[in-house]
């Protein structure tokens, strides 16, 4: 973690608003300014069945990853097609650029209403 924490706005992939508490320095680096929860717009927290999309980050010699968040789906496909390839250290903002060196998009884990088969003594 290099900087303080905070509450952003995180909008799903089905364009649903949440609330999410990440580091500031390494969301800004990718969201920009955008997406700062505001006092008068609080919605829910991101569920636990939707796992956020998110970017990573390397140093030149791989020695340190930082994980970011893509706040909106717009922001992840730009940085994804090659529009952020880097992002200043949020540590040493003056030493080499980290480099982007993966991406997983949002997933949603879904319920499903089946029994795993294991006797219980419960007959449904």
């Amino acid at each position: 973690m290099a900087g303080s924490l905070k509450w952003f706005v995180y909008t799903d992939d089905l364009g649903t608003n949440y609330g999410i508490f990440l580091d500031e320095s390494n969301t800004e680096a990718v969201n920009g300014a955008t997406g700062d929860m505001t006092g008068t717009d609080i919605p829910n927290a991101v569920p636990r069945n939707i796992k956020v999309r998110e970017v990573f980050y390397t140093n030149p010699q791989r020695t340190r990853t930082i994980r970011c968040v893509c706040l909106t789906s717009d922001i992840y496909s730009g940085i994804i097609s090659g529009g952020t390839p880097t992002i200043p250290d949020p540590i040493d903002p003056s030493g080499p650029a980290l480099g982007l060196i993966r991406g997983n998009g949002e997933r949603r884990r879904l319920p499903v209403p089946l029994d795993s088969g294991l006797d219980d003594g419960d007959e449904t």
